[in-house]
């Protein structure tokens, strides 16, 4: 069965006309919302006393925990400053906090500890904190390939906080490698059920970051030098074009310049990268042998941002090397937001799956409903020969995979996108709309209804998707998440999948 002409020339053409359609209405939608001109701001009226009420009941760290354990005094503080009324001035201060991991307490109550000064001048009051994610999921998806598992992973991370601008991160997932996730293949999956044995204990991120200004105060001490330069060095989650360009996780240095007054911007920052060891190419495969050098530019502007990125791939060993480019537009229109970005990879050698030729254009739009925090949004993409991106994780899939719940990579497991998430000479769309039953529970519903298509050179079959999703919070650090999706394509083949995640935050 096929929804689309058979006759090849008929067939183009009618893909060509819905592409055009589809982008003059979402033309015409953006004018409207424009012409609009209204935010429709909420008459509600908060009391002042309000604010910060429930400042102090945020979820507990394991430093926080552990030190709870050791020091039962802290229980009972917490209790106290929960029940103290914090506008009587006549309310008795409440003793200081133990602890051993160190305390940090900007943007908490009470002084700021006056920590120690080194010879630069800069003084640091060292804090540790550990916390995580545990994600668990049973998930199958019957298609081509059936995949039936159980799959963990683990995120643990150490934030050794040294001043309001250095820190030193440190992070492990010590249940999966390079793709792999510990856990089971279940029966009814193509291959045989087995054990996954994802166990890694490599550091999955560790970095130091900081403020040169900041580090040495003693070299611009009435501050008139602009010495603000931030840097990072070390291994580090790197996102380009919100995840298009790059997505992945790099060895290597990189600089930052903000608030610089160039092009008329009110405020530009400028990064330079360069990414010396882990560079997953653009099929997500690591190459031990490629160098990856980024720079990217940010200009504000009173009604849109622009962003433009470039990148450039050196490698002797694996697929060559690939030159990346990228643009993006940010603006709102009345309740209205829009993001358009245009990218583009070039192979400076042949290409091959690591790096080829090709162009990407995506845009989001989006808005909060009147009267409610539901969000309704209309993605649309086209892809032009074979786009690849510079650099993503195993665990990212493609690149259009911010585009839609439909089009996402979960990043746990074998569990796919169903309507894929490759580029290649493709359009295609997403509608979808989440509704909060109850906000402060984190419990809603997505719906999304997708599609994509393929034109010229490619022969991949036409495709239309719905996805559900239902989230709830169980607890406080407990998080539900109930995911279902079928898509049929134009030969009438349907694949279906769902499947159950408990996230424990930690």
């Amino acid at each position: 069965m096929s929804y689309f002409p058979t006759n090849t020339k008929t067939l183009a053409a009618t893909r060509l006309l819905i592409l055009a359609a589809s982008t003059l209405l979402l033309s015409a939608v953006a004018a409207h919302a424009a012409g609009g001109g209204s935010l429709y701001l909420s008459e509600e009226v908060t009391d002042y006393r309000d604010y910060g009420k429930n400042l102090n009941g945020h979820n507990s760290t394991i430093t926080e925990k552990l030190e709870d354990r050791i020091f039962p005094e802290n229980v009972e503080r917490k209790k106290k400053l929960a029940e103290r009324d914090p506008l009587d001035p006549a309310e008795i201060e409440l003793p200081a906090r133990k602890h051993i991991f160190g305390r940090e307490k900007f943007l908490r109550p009470g002084p700021v500890g006056d920590g120690f000064t080194l010879k630069t001048g800069a003084t640091w009051s060292p804090s540790f904190t550990a916390y995580g994610t545990f994600r668990t999921a049973l998930q199958a998806y019957n298609s081509t390939i059936d995949n039936h598992e159980l799959a963990n992973r683990l995120d643990i991370f150490g934030n050794l906080a040294l001043s309001g601008t250095e820190r030193v991160l440190i992070g492990f997932r010590p249940f999966d490698d390079e793709g792999d996730f510990t856990g089971f293949r279940l029966p009814g999956s193509t291959r045989r059920s087995r054990v996954v044995d994802g166990r890694n204990i490599t550091p999955h991120i560790l970095f130091f970051e900081g403020d040169l200004g900041e580090i040495f105060p003693n070299w611009d001490l009435d501050d008139s030098r602009s010495l603000d330069y931030q840097f990072s060095l070390g291994r580090q989650p790197l996102r380009f074009q919100d995840g298009i360009m790059v997505n992945d996780i790099v060895d290597g240095i990189g600089f930052t310049r903000h608030n610089m007054l160039t092009f008329g911007a009110s405020a530009h920052k400028m990064t330079a990268f360069w990414g010396f060891n882990e560079v997953h190419r653009g099929n997500n495969q690591r190459d031990t042998h490629a160098h990856m050098f980024l720079l990217s530019n940010w200009f504000d502007y009173s009604k849109y941002t622009i962003e433009l990125e470039t990148a450039y791939v050196a490698s002797n060993r694996f697929g060559g090397d690939g030159a990346y480019a990228g643009i993006g537009l940010l603006s709102s229109h009345g309740y209205w937001n829009s993001t358009f970005r245009a990218n583009f990879s070039l192979a400076i050698d042949e290409e091959t799956p690591a790096v080829s030729d090709g162009m990407i254009f995506t845009h989001e739009l989006s808005r909060t409903m009147r009267h409610s925090d539901d969000i309704f949004y209309v993605n649309t993409y086209l892809g032009v020969d074979n786009y690849t991106s510079a650099a993503r994780g195993p665990a990212t899939g493609g690149p259009l995979g911010r585009l839609g719940f439909l089009n996402r990579a979960v990043g746990l497991g074998t569990y796919g996108a169903p309507l894929g998430n490759q580029t290649g000479d493709i359009f295609g769309f997403a509608f979808g709309y989440q509704h909060f039953i109850d906000p402060q529970a984190y419990k809603s519903i997505l719906v999304e209804l997708g599609g994509r298509d393929s034109y010229g050179g490619n022969t991949a079959p036409g495709m239309l998707g719905i996805g559900l999703r239902y989230q709830q919070a169980l607890t406080r650090q407990v998080l539900l998440v109930v995911d279902g999706a079928a898509t049929v394509d134009e030969d009438g083949e349907v694949s279906h999948g769902g499947r159950a995640e408990l996230q424990v935050k930690f």
